[in-house]
Protein backbone atom coordinates (compact mmCIF):
# COMPACT_ATOMS: atom_id res chain seq x y z
CA UNK A 1 0.00 0.00 0.00
CA UNK A 2 2.33 2.59 1.00
CA UNK A 3 3.94 2.30 -3.44
CA UNK A 4 0.74 2.83 -4.41
CA UNK A 5 -0.71 6.39 -6.22
CA UNK A 6 -4.07 4.82 -5.30
CA UNK A 7 -6.68 2.46 -4.12
CA UNK A 8 -9.87 1.16 -4.70
CA UNK A 9 -12.17 0.14 -1.64
CA UNK A 10 -15.42 -1.36 -0.78
CA UNK A 11 -17.49 -3.32 1.59
CA UNK A 12 -17.11 -6.74 2.44
CA UNK A 13 -20.77 -6.26 3.07
CA UNK A 14 -21.94 -5.46 -0.47
CA UNK A 15 -22.41 -7.75 -3.06
CA UNK A 16 -20.01 -7.31 -6.54
CA UNK A 17 -21.72 -6.36 -9.42
CA UNK A 18 -24.63 -3.70 -7.74
CA UNK A 19 -23.31 -1.82 -4.15
CA UNK A 20 -19.48 -2.44 -4.91
CA UNK A 21 -19.67 -1.97 -8.45
CA UNK A 22 -21.80 1.58 -7.90
CA UNK A 23 -18.65 2.41 -5.40
CA UNK A 24 -15.83 1.49 -7.57
CA UNK A 25 -16.80 3.35 -10.41
CA UNK A 26 -17.00 6.64 -8.31
CA UNK A 27 -13.34 6.19 -7.06
CA UNK A 28 -12.47 5.61 -10.87
CA UNK A 29 -13.90 8.92 -11.94
CA UNK A 30 -11.82 10.46 -9.68
CA UNK A 31 -8.53 8.82 -10.83
CA UNK A 32 -9.86 9.52 -14.30
CA UNK A 33 -10.31 12.96 -13.98
CA UNK A 34 -6.68 13.42 -12.28
CA UNK A 35 -5.54 11.43 -15.47
CA UNK A 36 -3.87 8.96 -12.91
CA UNK A 37 -3.49 6.43 -15.69
CA UNK A 38 -2.76 8.32 -18.69
CA UNK A 39 0.43 6.76 -18.80
CA UNK A 40 -0.69 3.42 -17.54
CA UNK A 41 -1.87 1.66 -13.79
CA UNK A 42 -0.83 -1.80 -12.57
CA UNK A 43 -3.75 -2.93 -10.70
CA UNK A 44 -2.49 -5.04 -7.23
CA UNK A 45 -5.43 -7.07 -5.74
CA UNK A 46 -5.31 -9.55 -3.04
CA UNK A 47 -8.39 -12.06 -2.76
CA UNK A 48 -11.81 -10.92 -3.54
CA UNK A 49 -10.18 -8.02 -5.31
CA UNK A 50 -9.20 -10.33 -7.78
CA UNK A 51 -13.05 -10.88 -8.59
CA UNK A 52 -14.01 -7.35 -7.98
CA UNK A 53 -10.93 -6.32 -10.57
CA UNK A 54 -12.62 -8.88 -13.12
CA UNK A 55 -15.72 -6.99 -13.06
CA UNK A 56 -14.79 -3.51 -13.20
CA UNK A 57 -11.95 -4.44 -15.98
CA UNK A 58 -15.15 -6.05 -18.17
CA UNK A 59 -16.92 -3.00 -17.51
CA UNK A 60 -15.37 0.34 -17.01
CA UNK A 61 -15.20 1.62 -20.64
CA UNK A 62 -18.77 1.55 -20.81
CA UNK A 63 -19.32 2.61 -17.03
CA UNK A 64 -16.98 5.44 -17.57
CA UNK A 65 -17.89 6.77 -20.94
CA UNK A 66 -21.46 7.12 -20.01
CA UNK A 67 -20.63 8.95 -17.11
CA UNK A 68 -18.77 11.53 -19.14
CA UNK A 69 -15.09 9.85 -18.35
CA UNK A 70 -12.30 8.63 -20.22
CA UNK A 71 -11.89 4.75 -19.01
CA UNK A 72 -8.75 3.71 -17.14
CA UNK A 73 -5.79 2.70 -18.58
CA UNK A 74 -4.87 -0.74 -16.90
CA UNK A 75 -2.07 -2.63 -18.76
CA UNK A 76 -2.16 -5.54 -16.32
CA UNK A 77 -2.92 -6.52 -12.75
CA UNK A 78 -0.64 -8.43 -10.11
CA UNK A 79 -2.82 -10.94 -8.17
CA UNK A 80 -2.53 -11.90 -4.88
CA UNK A 81 -4.07 -15.36 -3.63
CA UNK A 82 -6.69 -14.52 -5.97
CA UNK A 83 -10.66 -15.69 -4.61
CA UNK A 84 -11.45 -14.70 -8.68
CA UNK A 85 -12.67 -18.78 -9.19
CA UNK A 86 -14.41 -18.88 -5.95
CA UNK A 87 -13.55 -20.33 -2.50
CA UNK A 88 -15.06 -23.98 -0.70
CA UNK A 89 -14.90 -21.28 2.09
CA UNK A 90 -17.59 -19.42 0.76
CA UNK A 91 -19.80 -22.49 -0.56
CA UNK A 92 -19.55 -23.87 2.93
CA UNK A 93 -20.53 -20.77 4.15
CA UNK A 94 -23.79 -20.26 2.44
CA UNK A 95 -24.71 -23.68 3.35
CA UNK A 96 -24.18 -23.45 6.58
CA UNK A 97 -26.67 -20.21 7.01
CA UNK A 98 -29.18 -21.88 4.75
CA UNK A 99 -29.25 -25.22 6.14
CA UNK A 100 -31.40 -26.20 8.80
CA UNK A 101 -29.59 -29.37 9.38
CA UNK A 102 -26.33 -28.14 10.11
CA UNK A 103 -26.02 -28.21 14.38
CA UNK A 104 -25.56 -24.61 15.91
CA UNK A 105 -22.05 -25.77 16.81
CA UNK A 106 -20.74 -26.08 13.25
CA UNK A 107 -22.48 -22.72 12.36
CA UNK A 108 -20.67 -20.87 14.85
CA UNK A 109 -17.66 -22.89 14.69
CA UNK A 110 -17.36 -21.80 10.51
CA UNK A 111 -18.13 -18.66 11.25
CA UNK A 112 -15.29 -18.59 13.47
CA UNK A 113 -12.76 -19.81 11.21
CA UNK A 114 -14.73 -17.00 8.02
CA UNK A 115 -14.42 -14.56 10.59
CA UNK A 116 -17.99 -14.21 10.67
CA UNK A 117 -21.00 -14.06 13.34
CA UNK A 118 -22.97 -16.76 12.45
CA UNK A 119 -25.53 -16.90 15.39
CA UNK A 120 -27.47 -14.25 13.50
CA UNK A 121 -28.21 -16.89 10.97
CA UNK A 122 -28.90 -13.75 8.02
CA UNK A 123 -28.18 -14.93 4.30
CA UNK A 124 -27.81 -11.17 3.82
CA UNK A 125 -24.89 -10.66 6.02
CA UNK A 126 -22.44 -12.67 4.31
CA UNK A 127 -22.56 -10.02 1.55
CA UNK A 128 -19.35 -10.35 -0.84
CA UNK A 129 -19.21 -14.14 0.48
CA UNK A 130 -22.43 -14.34 -1.07
CA UNK A 131 -20.46 -13.90 -4.60
CA UNK A 132 -17.19 -15.79 -3.91
CA UNK A 133 -19.45 -19.45 -4.05
CA UNK A 134 -17.20 -21.43 -6.72
CA UNK A 135 -20.31 -21.27 -9.47
CA UNK A 136 -20.93 -17.78 -8.60
CA UNK A 137 -17.92 -16.17 -8.86
CA UNK A 138 -16.87 -17.73 -12.09
CA UNK A 139 -20.45 -16.24 -13.28
CA UNK A 140 -19.17 -12.89 -12.64
CA UNK A 141 -17.83 -11.51 -15.75
CA UNK A 142 -16.35 -15.03 -17.66
CA UNK A 143 -15.69 -13.40 -20.58
CA UNK A 144 -11.80 -13.23 -22.18
CA UNK A 145 -10.34 -9.37 -22.00
CA UNK A 146 -6.98 -8.21 -22.93
CA UNK A 147 -5.32 -7.29 -20.11
CA UNK A 148 -2.84 -9.92 -18.74
CA UNK A 149 -3.45 -10.90 -15.14
CA UNK A 150 -0.57 -12.08 -13.30
CA UNK A 151 -0.86 -14.84 -10.29
CA UNK A 152 0.97 -15.39 -6.85
CA UNK A 153 -0.06 -18.15 -5.21
CA UNK A 154 0.62 -19.69 -1.69
CA UNK A 155 -0.07 -23.03 -0.19
CA UNK A 156 -0.20 -22.40 3.41
CA UNK A 157 1.39 -24.33 5.40
CA UNK A 158 3.09 -21.92 7.53
CA UNK A 159 -0.52 -21.54 9.04
CA UNK A 160 -1.09 -22.72 12.67
CA UNK A 161 -4.71 -22.55 12.03
CA UNK A 162 -5.45 -25.66 9.28
CA UNK A 163 -8.81 -26.49 10.03
CA UNK A 164 -10.15 -24.74 6.46
CA UNK A 165 -8.08 -27.36 5.24
CA UNK A 166 -10.84 -30.16 5.83
CA UNK A 167 -13.33 -27.48 4.01
CA UNK A 168 -11.04 -26.69 0.88
CA UNK A 169 -10.53 -29.56 -1.92
CA UNK A 170 -6.53 -29.05 -3.25
CA UNK A 171 -3.48 -27.39 -2.29
CA UNK A 172 -5.17 -24.13 -0.93
CA UNK A 173 -3.76 -20.93 1.34
CA UNK A 174 -6.50 -21.22 4.29
CA UNK A 175 -8.76 -19.73 2.96
CA UNK A 176 -8.50 -19.83 -1.11
CA UNK A 177 -8.09 -23.18 -3.50
CA UNK A 178 -5.19 -23.52 -6.19
CA UNK A 179 -7.88 -23.32 -8.87
CA UNK A 180 -8.65 -19.92 -8.04
CA UNK A 181 -5.51 -18.23 -6.89
CA UNK A 182 -3.60 -19.72 -10.32
CA UNK A 183 -6.30 -19.00 -12.38
CA UNK A 184 -7.70 -22.38 -13.36
CA UNK A 185 -9.61 -22.18 -16.07
CA UNK A 186 -11.69 -25.03 -13.45
CA UNK A 187 -12.50 -25.47 -10.43
CA UNK A 188 -11.25 -28.77 -9.82
CA UNK A 189 -9.11 -29.71 -7.02
CA UNK A 190 -5.03 -28.95 -8.38
CA UNK A 191 -2.22 -29.10 -6.48
CA UNK A 192 -0.13 -26.63 -7.98
CA UNK A 193 -0.14 -23.13 -10.55
CA UNK A 194 2.01 -25.92 -12.83
CA UNK A 195 2.22 -29.46 -13.94
CA UNK A 196 5.58 -29.81 -13.73
CA UNK A 197 7.00 -27.99 -10.36
CA UNK A 198 5.34 -27.72 -6.50
CA UNK A 199 4.83 -25.32 -4.48
CA UNK A 200 7.83 -26.27 -3.00
CA UNK A 201 9.71 -25.76 -5.87
CA UNK A 202 10.27 -29.50 -6.40
CA UNK A 203 10.74 -30.43 -10.19
CA UNK A 204 8.45 -33.95 -11.43
CA UNK A 205 4.65 -34.37 -12.38
CA UNK A 206 2.48 -33.05 -10.19
CA UNK A 207 -1.41 -32.12 -10.59
CA UNK A 208 -1.59 -28.91 -11.82
CA UNK A 209 -4.30 -26.97 -14.12
CA UNK A 210 -5.46 -28.56 -17.49
CA UNK A 211 -6.03 -24.98 -19.19
CA UNK A 212 -5.76 -21.39 -17.71
CA UNK A 213 -8.72 -18.60 -17.70
CA UNK A 214 -7.71 -16.62 -20.71
CA UNK A 215 -5.10 -14.51 -20.40
CA UNK A 216 -4.36 -15.49 -16.72
CA UNK A 217 -0.48 -16.09 -16.03
CA UNK A 218 1.05 -17.95 -12.87
CA UNK A 219 4.26 -16.62 -12.17
CA UNK A 220 5.12 -17.17 -8.46
CA UNK A 221 4.11 -19.61 -6.02
CA UNK A 222 5.83 -20.93 -2.14
CA UNK A 223 4.56 -23.26 0.20
CA UNK A 224 5.81 -20.78 2.81
CA UNK A 225 2.73 -18.08 2.63
CA UNK A 226 -0.06 -18.32 3.08
CA UNK A 227 -3.49 -15.80 2.41
CA UNK A 228 -2.57 -12.81 4.83
CA UNK A 229 1.52 -13.79 4.64
CA UNK A 230 1.42 -13.20 0.79
CA UNK A 231 1.32 -9.61 1.30
CA UNK A 232 2.68 -9.03 4.23
CA UNK A 233 6.13 -7.50 4.87
CA UNK A 234 6.94 -10.99 5.85
CA UNK A 235 10.06 -12.90 4.82
CA UNK A 236 8.87 -16.63 5.57
CA UNK A 237 11.24 -18.71 2.80
CA UNK A 238 11.72 -19.81 -0.83
CA UNK A 239 9.91 -19.16 -3.44
CA UNK A 240 9.42 -21.02 -6.50
CA UNK A 241 8.65 -19.62 -9.97
CA UNK A 242 6.10 -20.75 -12.67
CA UNK A 243 6.25 -18.57 -15.50
CA UNK A 244 9.58 -15.94 -15.56
CA UNK A 245 10.79 -13.86 -18.41
CA UNK A 246 7.59 -12.85 -18.85
CA UNK A 247 7.07 -10.16 -21.43
CA UNK A 248 3.42 -9.55 -22.83
CA UNK A 249 3.81 -5.29 -23.07
CA UNK A 250 4.53 -5.68 -19.46
CA UNK A 251 7.94 -7.08 -18.24
CA UNK A 252 8.99 -8.89 -14.98
CA UNK A 253 12.20 -11.16 -14.93
CA UNK A 254 13.74 -12.99 -11.66
CA UNK A 255 17.08 -14.43 -11.12
CA UNK A 256 17.17 -18.05 -10.98
CA UNK A 257 18.88 -21.16 -9.23
CA UNK A 258 17.70 -24.82 -8.80
CA UNK A 259 19.09 -27.27 -6.19
CA UNK A 260 19.71 -30.82 -5.95
CA UNK A 261 18.28 -32.88 -2.99
CA UNK A 262 18.48 -36.31 -1.77
CA UNK A 263 15.55 -37.94 -0.05
CA UNK A 264 15.19 -41.68 1.29
CA UNK A 265 17.21 -44.25 2.38
CA UNK A 266 19.28 -46.69 0.74
CA UNK A 267 18.53 -48.23 -1.98
CA UNK A 268 15.19 -46.00 -2.14
CA UNK A 269 17.48 -42.99 -1.93
CA UNK A 270 16.34 -40.37 -5.01
CA UNK A 271 17.91 -37.38 -5.90
CA UNK A 272 14.84 -34.38 -6.62
CA UNK A 273 16.05 -30.85 -8.11
CA UNK A 274 14.19 -27.86 -7.00
CA UNK A 275 13.68 -24.45 -8.58
CA UNK A 276 13.47 -21.62 -6.66
CA UNK A 277 14.07 -16.81 -7.22
CA UNK A 278 17.26 -16.25 -6.06
CA UNK A 279 17.63 -14.85 -2.79
CA UNK A 280 13.94 -15.39 -1.97
CA UNK A 281 14.79 -16.71 1.05
CA UNK A 282 15.89 -13.33 1.96
CA UNK A 283 12.80 -10.94 1.06
CA UNK A 284 9.11 -10.73 1.36
CA UNK A 285 7.06 -12.64 -1.09
CA UNK A 286 5.83 -9.01 -2.37
CA UNK A 287 9.22 -7.23 -1.87
CA UNK A 288 10.29 -10.12 -4.77
CA UNK A 289 7.92 -8.81 -6.96
CA UNK A 290 8.38 -5.33 -6.36
CA UNK A 291 12.14 -5.54 -6.79
CA UNK A 292 11.65 -7.15 -9.91
CA UNK A 293 9.53 -4.62 -11.33
CA UNK A 294 11.77 -1.64 -10.49
CA UNK A 295 15.13 -2.83 -12.04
Amino acid sequence: MKHAEGFLTWSAADRIETDIAKFVVRQAKVYSANGLCDMGCVLVTHSTGDLVARHFLAHQKEWLRNEGYEPLKIIATLDFGGAGGGTDLADKANWAVNSKWVPYPIKLALGAVLGLDFDIFDYKELGTLQDLTTSKARSIANWPNDIPRLRFSGSGKVLKNRLTKLLIDGADDGVVPAHSSCGSASPEAIDSCSNLIGYDGKRGKVKGPKNLLHNHFPVLMSDNYGHLEITANKRLGWVTYVKNGFDNGFKIDFETHTENKTKGWFRWRKKYTYQFVKGSDKKGFSEIIYDSLNK
